[in-house]
Parts: structure tokens; C-alpha cells; sequence
């Protein structure tokens, strides 16, 4: 595979005039094929056998379908619950169902029984044969067995028979308005109804259905799924995007013009609500975590393309096509997204599905080099035949989005980065840890953020949302409130690029000061603190690597209690001042971290990706009403020997490292090349 994304300022952005509401368009037609069109489908089948890759996917597919059809129908008539409680306590690990009441961990071999497990259980087999229903109808699509539309069929009208007698409960078995009936959360069942609703459409004229089966569907089984999720109004957020994606489904396929203005029009809770609210004006999701981003995106995909068919070309909405864009702005050097906020640590390419809608919306050359491996069924059904290869470069610039709150430092060859999070907003999926920074370097993020483990885990509050799990200032132990920060400064220039944000919400009489700065190899790191009475200031450094050369320490006597700070292994506190120590990172390469400022250290172990990685930790401590943090970071490769970095600090703090001089008071001035810049 060959690939190429070349960013500049220029991308679509969300900053035309919004639309407030578009015309509705019903499809007409006994059978409206919402999906994929007659022309289509035989576009699709001809796809199959001319492209080897588009061969794969419908080969795969028919198998899954013959073995559905072979498989007894086991749909189970009860209530499903949250999928986010199938975790194992102790490590965090995804259960797996060795029957319907025993679920086991695969790393510790806990087995666990009884509620919400079983009903978690449940959820999964409603998943599946929701699932089942557009796998047999993308195989029905290829070869037309009445095996697979019979089998779907029955899977619809049994569905249909008992749907509407499931009560209504949410994650905790209440009747709370967020909760529904297969599932604990309207947004799964929505989910499950955007995949049924695709497949539905692909098998609607099987001979085997009857006019009365369409009838016992609609009545029994999408509308009142629909009355379920229409419950539950949910805003801007992406609950309410997949809830659109559902109800715009069912409203072409039954050609219901009330239900498509809900989806799309309604002021309060429609597509063009959240495209004029929730995208941001660098083409973002407002929830502030990449992994929300493509879910969103995902949820309006099922809408659009539905409503492209109905003659409705929303693709058009400059938003649109900004939620495909503004990502790649905000790549890491080996093209992951950070797990910052509630995502995970995830790479493009596995997002590249809807990368395949968009360059058959729009033919971009740079969507088509995210294509390959190409493997999804959006590919196969909303794809093009061939994409066309490109050259294997990441060229993007340093870039800043005030709107987000998110800037990302690069240097010039493409290999360091820094992720630095000033996040303005407060959304529920948005950690409480303004000037947070993750740092890439050495082929791996190497200051690390945490991201997120399963909701339903204790320690998605108990570690990987507190302020202590992040690379930012915690003040008396406690976590801060999710207030917005301020941008004070962002700049480039020649070898290095700078950001500096500052935040006031994060605790009530606290002032946090950040300013981070990416030169050649080396990153430099001012995090000032005021406060209107003495408090205790501590600065975690997550690492991956190795620490070496560290001052003498011996255990911590006395346990913390905190929370965050509890969940910490194998706590020892520095018996010497911490000057310097190294971090290697590998094919003997290390970070050398000169430390610039009088500050008690202890290291310990804190949890990395999931509960699956113990990364070490360096807390540096200081008391007072102020606190000035200053570290300098250099990456080093086999031989390599570090400057010599000095720093003073008063009202302002002066860094100096061979040549380069940054300067952080009421103003921010960076000397480089014998040319200083006052920012």
C-alpha cells in the first residue's frame, strides 16, 4: 500500500452559512431501496467479480450467512443489558460467555454469574441477530437462496411478535428515560436498528414475504423500536446522532415523511442541529475524544446515505465533509489518534470505512489512500471499484484549533509530536485534565495518556479518569473540575513550534500555566501554578519505557488514600534531589529528562493501555502557594550525548539548552538561531 495525506489550511471547515432546515423527501414505491439501488446492487455484483479484494468480503459473507442459516434460532425473549459491565474487576479484561450464566475473564480465569452478566449475555445474542439480518441480506444481494430470506424472515417476525412486551429499563433496571427494551440505552438499540434497517432493505422483495409480514414488521417491530428511542431526546450528543441515523432508516424505508423531518429538521435534536452545534469549526466532534468523533460520524452515515437515495444530498453540507477532514489534522506520526478523553488509542485505518463513503462522495485522492487493506462491507456496498495509490508521506505542519482546545506540535521530519490538550468545553466524555500533553517520539507515544477502560469497570473512575492517570498538574490530590482552559499563545518558527494555555476552572483560586516547547530532539516543558493559599502541587510524568539512572529511593511508608493516587504500585520516594535520570526507549535510543527546579519525586507504577499495561511514573511534588515545574526532554539516539540545559526562575522562567532560550513571564519570547520571538 502507498499513501499520502498532505494537509494545508485550506481543508473544508464548518464556517459556511448553517442550514437551519432542507426539504423532505420521501422515496416512492412499493419498495424504496433505501441502500443500495437496483443499479447498485448490480454494480455490487459486478464488483465481486471483477475486484479480488470486493471476491473476499462476499466470499466471507455467504459463509456467514450459510451459517446462520444452519444455526438454531436461539433469540433469547428478554431484556439485554450494558455491554460496558462485561469486564473482569481485577484486570479489566472483556468476558467471554462460556454458557448463558457463566462468563470468565481470559486473563485470570474469574468466573462471573448472575446479574448484569447474563443479561449482558442477552444483549449480545440481540446484537447478533440483528447483525444476522444484514449479513443475509448483503449474501442474498450475491446468491439469491431462498435459505437466506427465509431465515431472515423469521428472525424479523419473531422479533416483531414479542418486541413491544420487553419492559423498558436502563443500565441500572430502572424505567429512566435513556433506557430501552433489547438493550439498557436507547443508543444500543438505535445501533441495532441502523444495521437490522440495511438489511431489511436488501431482502425486502425475497418472495418469501408476504404483504402481511411487511405489515407484522413495521407494526411489531420498527416503529415501536423507533417510539423507544424517540423516548429519549438527547441533544447534540451522539446518543442523538445514531438516534437520527435510526429513525431517518426507518422513516425512507417506509417512506414516512414525519419520521425523515424528525431525523433531519427537528430544532431541538436533528442532523442539522448537531451539524450547525456539535461540529466544531476545524470539522471535529464537540465530545472531545477521537474514538466519539467516528462514532458520530458513523451514526450520520446510515442517514446520509439514506437520504442520497431519496434524492436528498446532504453530503453537500459543508460540516459533512469537515467531520471527514478535520481528523487527519490531528495525526500522530505513525497515524494514531492519542486515547485522550474517553477513546481509545486507535489508528486511522481503523476508521477507513467511512473514509470508503467519502471518496465515493467526493473523490478526494487523500481518502483513497486510507483505504487499504480494503475489508469492510462498506466497501463492498458503498465503495468505489479501485482507488488509486499515492505516495507513502505524512506531510502536516504544527496546528492549532482554538475552538477544540487542541494543539499539536510536529518537527520538521515528521517523526515527534506533541499532543496538547487545552480542551475548552466540558462534555461528559472529557477527562478532567486541562494542559495535558502526550508526547510521541521513538516510534511510540512515550508520554502517555491512559484513555479509557470499559464504563462499567470501577477503575474507569477509580484511575483512568482521575487528574493523577494524566501528564498535568494535580493540586491537593484531588481531581480537577472540567472547566475550559485559554489559549495564550500558539506559534512556529524555524526548528520549533510552541503552545501555551493557561486555566482557572480546573480549581477554585488556581492558575495552571503551561508552555510547551518542540525543538530538534528536544521538548521543553514550563507548567506554572498560583494559588490564593498554600497547596500541594504534583506533576505526573507517565512513561513508556525504561527509567534509568534515578536518584536512591526507598518504599513510601505511608499508603495514599486519594483517589487515583491509591490505585499507584509500587510507590518509592527519591531519598536524593532529581536532577536528571533516562528513559530508554529502545534499539538504544532514550530520552534524557533534565529536571530544572527544586522538587520533592516518588515513582511508581500506574495503568497504560487498559488495565493489560503497567507504565512507570514519575511525580514530582512541590508546596506552597506557587509551584514552577521545568523539564527538558531530549531524544537521544545510540551515542548521543545531552546538552547542558540552566533555567532561573522568579516572576519569569528562563530555559537555555545550546542555543535555544525560551522565556515564560507576563509575555513568551523563544530565542532560536541568534532571532528571538516575543509571542
Amino acid at each position: 500500500m502507498i499513501l499520502v495525506l498532505v494537509l494545508s489550511a485550506g481543508l473544508a471547515g464548518s464556517t459556511a452559512q448553517p442550514v437551519e432546515s432542507v426539504a423532505v423527501h420521501a422515496p416512492e414505491g412499493a419498495h424504496p431501496h433505501v441502500f443500495l439501488t437496483l443499479e447498485e446492487a448490480d454494480a455490487v455484483r459486478a464488483r465481486a467479480e471483477t475486484q479480488q479484494w470486493a471476491k473476499r468480503i462476499r466470499d466471507t459473507c455467504v459463509k456467514e450467512a450459510e451459517a446462520l442459516v444452519a444455526a438454531p434460532l436461539d433469540i433469547p425473549h428478554k431484556e439485554g443489558q450494558w455491554t460496558h459491565w462485561y469486564t473482569c474487576k481485577k484486570d479489566g479484561a472483556t468476558l467471554k460467555a462460556k454458557s448463558p450464566t457463566e462468563h470468565v475473564c481470559p486473563k485470570c480465569g474469574e468466573v462471573y454469574t448472575g446479574w448484569p452478566y447474563d443479561e449482558v449475555y442477552v444483549r449480545k445474542r440481540h446484537g447478533h441477530w440483528f447483525g444476522a439480518v444484514k449479513t443475509l441480506g448483503t449474501a442474498h444481494l450475491f446468491e439469491a437462496k431462498p435459505a437466506y430470506a427465509e431465515r431472515a424472515r423469521a428472525i424479523l417476525l419473531e422479533y416483531a411478535s414479542f418486541y413491544r412486551d420487553l419492559k423498558l429499563h436502563d443500565t441500572r433496571n430502572r424505567d429512566g428515560r435513556s433506557g430501552a427494551r433489547l438493550a439498557a440505552q436507547t443508543l444500543d438499540e438505535a445501533t441495532s436498528l441502523c444495521v437490522l434497517a440495511v438489511g431489511y432493505d436488501l431482502l425486502h422483495d425475497a418472495p418469501c414475504f408476504a404483504a402481511e409480514d411487511h405489515k407484522a414488521i413495521e407494526e411489531g417491530l420498527l416503529r415501536p423500536m423507533v417510539e423507544t428511542i424517540r423516548r429519549h431526546r438527547a441533544g447534540l450528543s451522539n446518543w442523538q446522532s445514531w438516534h437520527n441515523g435510526a429513525i431517518a432508516s426507518v422513516g425512507f424505508l417506509l417512506a414516512d415523511e414525519a419520521l425523515i423531518d424528525l431525523a433531519v429538521n427537528d430544532p431541538g435534536h436533528g442532523f442539522l442541529r448537531q451539524m450547525r452545534e456539535a461540529v466544531l469549526d476545524n470539522g471535529m466532534w464537540f465530545e472531545g475524544a477521537p474514538s466519539y468523533h467516528y462514532y458520530a460520524l458513523s451514526a450520520h452515515i446510515y442517514l446520509l446515505e439514506a437520504a442520497q437515495r431519496a434524492g436528498m444530498d446532504l453530503y453537500a453540507l459543508p460540516q459533512v465533509r469537515s467531520m471527514f477532514d478535520g481528523p487527519l489534522r490531528q495525526l500522530l506520526p505513525d497515524r494514531t489518534f492519542p486515547g485522550v478523553n474517553d477513546s481509545d488509542r486507535s489508528s486511522i485505518s481503523s476508521h477507513r470505512e467511512c473514509y470508503e463513503v467519502a471518496y465515493q462522495r467526493y473523490g478526494d485522492p487523500r481518502y483513497a489512500a486510507l483505504l487499504p487493506p480494503r475489508e469492510s462491507d462498506w466497501a463492498l456496498l458503498w465503495g468505489v471499484d479501485e482507488a488509486p495509490e499515492a505516495e507513502e508521506r505524512l506531510d502536516v505542519d504544527s496546528y492549532n484549533a482554538e475552538s477544540q482546545g487542541v494543539a499539536i506540535l510536529r518537527d520538521h521530519d515528521g517523526q515527534t509530536a506533541v499532543f496538547f490538550d487545552y480542551m475548552r468545553g466540558g462534555a461528559g466524555h472529557m477527562h478532567p485534565c486541562r494542559l495535558n500533553i502526550v508526547l510521541f517520539a521513538h516510534d511510540d507515544e512515550r508520554l502517555v495518556d491512559p484513555g479509557r477502560i470499559a464504563y462499567g469497570n470501577p477503575m474507569q473512575k477509580g484511575w483512568f479518569r482521575q487528574t493523577i492517570a494524566h501528564n498535568t498538574v494535580v493540586v491537593n490530590e484531588k481531581e480537577q473540575r472540567n472547566g475550559p482552559a485559554e489559549l495564550e499563545t500558539f506559534a512556529t518558527g524555524q526548528g520549533w513550534s510552541l503552545v501555551r494555555a493557561t486555566c482557572t476552572e480546573a480549581y477554585k483560586g488556581v492558575v495552571l500555566d503551561r508552555t510547551v516547547l518542540l525543538g530538534e530532539k528536544v521538548v521543553v516543558d514550563v507548567f506554572r501554578c498560583r494559588a490564593e493559599q498554600d497547596a500541594v502541587f504534583d506533576l505526573p510524568l507517565h512513561f513508556r519505557g525504561t527509567l534509568a539512572d534515578l536518584p536512591a529511593s526507598e518504599p513510601m511508608t505511608e499508603a495514599f488514600e486519594s483517589p487515583g493516587y491509591s490505585v499507584l504500585k509500587e510507590v518509592r520516594e527519591l531519598t536524593q534531589p532529581l536532577k536528571t535520570f533516562n528513559v530508554g526507549t529502545g534499539k538504544d535510543r532514550r530520552i534524557h529528562v533534565q529536571v530544572l527546579d527544586e522538587s520533592e519525586a516518588f515513582t511508581a507504577l500506574g495503568y497504560g493501555k487498559g488495565m493489560q499495561e503497567l507504565l512507570p511514573v514519575v511525580v514530582r511534588r512541590q508546596r506552597g502557594p506557587r509551584a514552577d515545574f521545568v523539564t527538558v526532554l531530549e531524544l537521544l539516539d545510540d551515542g548521543q550525548s545531552p546538552g547542558h540545559a540552566e533555567c532561573t526562575t522568579d516572576d519569569q522562567v528562563v530555559v537555555r539548552l545550546d542555543g535555544l532560550e525560551l522565556s515564560v513571564g507576563e509575555k513568551t519570547v523563544v530565542t532560536s538561531g541568534g532571532e528571538s520571538h516575543a509571542l
